[in-house]
């Protein structure tokens, strides 16, 4: 609404005065609309920050509890995995080409990732150069991946076996199937 507020009261161009009475009039508006357009501007711009700190500081904390439940080295990796995402969607894109399923995702992109082990720590701290922002609404990934490195590693509550996988891999076949053919032709 500030933001709003601000472009509604920003001066328009103005047009051109007949009279010096009409001229010192025009100055004087467009003088107070500009003072009062920058500091609704400037408002809202405190109000964009301190919203998007706390999300940051919310993105953190949900890393913090995902660290709990899939272990300090699963949340990393998935990071690692966010951070890879034009290779990993690559692989993707392969696999469902040729029809592969969910498992063939899956060993692509170990494959991928394993591949990329030597450059991930350049990566993440490209990605703390680059996505470091007051106003980004989440941390930088590198920044995050940081963060569950300092903090002391927990080990995994839930863990996942194969016939959990499978299960899960066939109550989402549908779905698999349907991302598979909106993935297989875009990119």
């Amino acid at each position: 609404m500030l933001g709003d507020a601000a472009d509604l009261f920003r001066p328009s161009p103005g047009r051109r005065a007949d009279g010096l009475l009409e001229m010192v009039g025009e100055a004087a508006g467009r003088a107070i609309s500009w003072v009062l357009s920058r500091l609704l501007f400037g408002i809202h711009l405190l109000l964009v920050w301190t919203a998007l700190r706390d999300s940051q500081r919310a993105e953190y904390l949900a890393d913090e509890l995902a660290a709990r439940v899939a272990g300090t080295d699963g949340v990393r990796d998935l990071l690692d995995v966010l951070l890879s995402g034009d290779s990993v969607a690559r692989v993707v894109r392969q696999a469902a080409r040729t029809g592969g399923g969910p498992a063939v995702w899956r060993s692509g992109v170990a494959s991928a990732r394993t591949a990329a082990v030597a450059r991930m720590p350049l990566v993440r701290q490209l990605s703390v150069r680059d996505a470091a922002s007051l106003f980004a609404s989440h941390p930088p990934a590198g920044l995050r991946h940081r963060m569950l490195t300092a903090r002391t590693p927990q080990e995994p509550t839930v863990t996942l076996d194969d016939s959990r996988m499978e299960r899960l891999d066939a109550e989402l076949s549908r779905h698999f199937d349907r991302t598979a053919r909106t993935v297989a032709w875009t990119g």
